[in-house]
């Protein structure tokens, strides 16, 4: 009798228990099947949780510091030139670095973009023809974009070698045919003398001045081009050979001194 009574009892608070379960359970099932809205599903700048802390911090500042450029010449038939650039501070100022083959025109006719608003260039710091890049000044600060900072986002002492080492992964946000901005990874597989990194990856039109990070989030350089090259079959186009300039070949004491 006596274990019939513990028996009942038992049963009674397992009842309990599954009456007070059961409706949180299938709240649980029924969110679990929602699915969420759009915005929340695309509009976090989430990043794949199969990459190392690292390296995800890495993707974070590149896609925070990349914008758009657009150059306009100042003969009309000539069309405007969209690039992609990099937001950085130096010494409290705001600036862009991209390609100077990009640039068409004066500084009034050259435009910062990021979501369809547009900044101006307050004046073109330096213009490097060899080493394809310009720098512009801003103003002042871009709304939602985060600058990294020169020189301390640049590789320091020994990380200088690391960073260029062959097969060194690197991540580039650009905004290539215009649209973007889309995060690419790659490898460095070689070198062009102390000129040129090659870095075995994909870009179009438009990503040229993309920022290079390593995996450890230092910048290393920007792209200025694709490698392209002849055959017996005529012109050879090889997209996934990215060329980049390497950061050691900006003089950056032009917004440092």
């Amino acid at each position: 009798m006596l274990q019939f009574l513990k028996w009942v009892k038992v049963s009674f608070w397992i009842a309990i228990f599954l009456l007070l379960v059961s409706p949180l359970a299938l709240l649980s099932i029924h969110t679990n099947s929602t699915i969420p809205p759009s915005h929340e599903i695309i509009g976090t700048e989430s990043i794949s949780p199969s990459l190392g802390p690292f390296t995800t911090s890495a993707i974070f500042k590149s896609r925070a510091s990349a914008v758009m450029v657009q150059s306009a010449s100042l003969r009309f038939w000539s069309g405007r030139a969209t690039m992609t650039g990099t937001y950085f501070v130096a010494q409290g100022k705001h600036y862009v670095i991209t390609v100077h083959h990009g640039i068409h025109g004066p500084c009034w006719l050259t435009t910062i973009v990021y979501k369809e608003e547009r900044y101006a260039c307050k004046r073109y710091v330096t213009l490097n023809e060899e080493k394809d890049y310009v720098i512009i000044e801003l103003d002042g600060a871009l709304p939602e974009r985060t600058p990294i900072r020169i020189p301390l986002d640049l590789p320091q002492g020994k990380q200088w070698n690391k960073s260029y080492s062959i097969l060194n992964t690197i991540v580039y946000t650009g905004y290539p045919n215009a649209i973007g901005p889309l995060t690419l990874r790659g490898d460095v597989v070689g070198y062009n003398h102390y000129e040129y990194v090659y870095v075995f990856s994909h870009a179009y039109g438009g990503a040229s001045g993309s920022g290079v990070f390593t995996a450890n989030g230092k910048y290393i350089g920007h792209i200025v081009a694709i490698d392209v090259g002849s055959t017996e079959l005529g012109v050879d186009i090889l997209e996934n050979i990215v060329i980049v300039v390497p950061a050691f070949n900006v003089d950056w004491s032009v917004v440092l001194n």
